[in-house]
């Protein structure tokens, strides 16, 4: 049996009681739906920040709750983590466009009057997406790097417009590629990586804890698939059959068997920490 102190926070939430900071991918959100219509379970919580006013601010999992919300699930099992923990870290995704270069997407963008576009170098990149000066980076597919800038260059880019010009941007290819997120730690070697496959990036700088608090909070949702949080200790493999939320008939006996489940789980010796890294597979 794992100690309490490695022992993860579950709680069965409303599902309208979670707050989102990032759109949901519409593919990735009509295949976990699918699956968990066809499953009746749900496999891994998505995990939320406990806000202390009824509500939960989503960190990992908006293409899970979305399912959970369009199957009626009146209620969500999540994993409760502390979003003042400095453990918990908030990165970045870069995306990865299958079919855009039959987008046209560098006239598409150079049309755009809130952007002013102009090619940075290479090894120019990892340096201008630190500084948070441009809005993103596309990459097309014969390895040219553009800056999208705001029109209006200054010093710092309000949260609120930097999110609004995301939107824009990536209401450019959503929806009409195929799109991966990805991340780039070695920003030297994306010209041949480009080059090598024919796709196209759009690269993002990372947004800070306080600026996605801040944006969550007056209801401003981030375009999908661009944060990525490091949460240590990730609840995974719940697996937990979702019949019971509607085949019980109030919220009291809802918990009573969630907790039930936790239980048994706990006293069968079915819950293990492990401290090293791994990889989930088919994910």
């Amino acid at each position: 049996m794992s100690h309490p102190e490695t022992m993860p926070l579950l709680r069965l939430v409303p599902s309208d009681s979670i707050l989102f900071h990032e759109r949901p991918e519409r593919r990735r959100t009509e295949r976990i739906t699918r699956r968990i219509r066809e499953d009746r379970q749900l496999r891994n919580p998505p995990i939320v920040a406990d806000l202390k006013d009824g509500k939960y601010l989503l960190l990992d999992g908006a293409n899970r709750v979305s399912g959970m919300k369009a199957l009626n699930y009146s209620h969500t099992p999540v994993q409760v983590v502390d979003y003042g923990e400095p453990s918990i870290e908030l990165k970045g995704w870069h995306h990865l466009l299958i079919q855009g270069r039959a987008l046209n997407l560098l006239d598409s963008l150079r049309a755009m009057d809130q952007l002013a576009v102009r090619q940075v170098e290479a090894v120019e990149i990892e340096r201008l997406l630190e500084a948070r000066r441009l809005l993103a980076i596309f990459v097309d597919e014969g390895a040219a790097a553009w800056g999208l800038y705001p029109a209006q260059d200054s010093p710092k880019v309000d949260s609120f417009a930097r999110i609004a010009a995301l939107e824009r941007i990536v209401a450019t290819y959503e929806g009409q590629s195929d799109l991966e997120r990805i991340k780039l730690a070695e920003f030297s070697n994306l010209p041949e990586v480009i080059r090598s496959v024919e796709h196209q990036l759009c690269l993002f700088p990372a947004l800070y804890k306080e600026e996605l608090l801040e944006l969550a909070r007056a209801q401003v949702m981030i375009p999908t698939g661009i944060t990525r949080h490091l949460i240590p200790g990730r609840a995974l493999g719940l697996n937990l059959a979702l019949d019971f939320l509607t085949a019980l008939p109030s919220d009291e006996a809802k918990q009573a068997h969630f907790q039930d489940y936790l239980d048994r789980l706990e006293i069968e010796g079915r819950i293990r920490f492990y401290e090293e890294s791994v990889f989930i597979m088919n994910e």
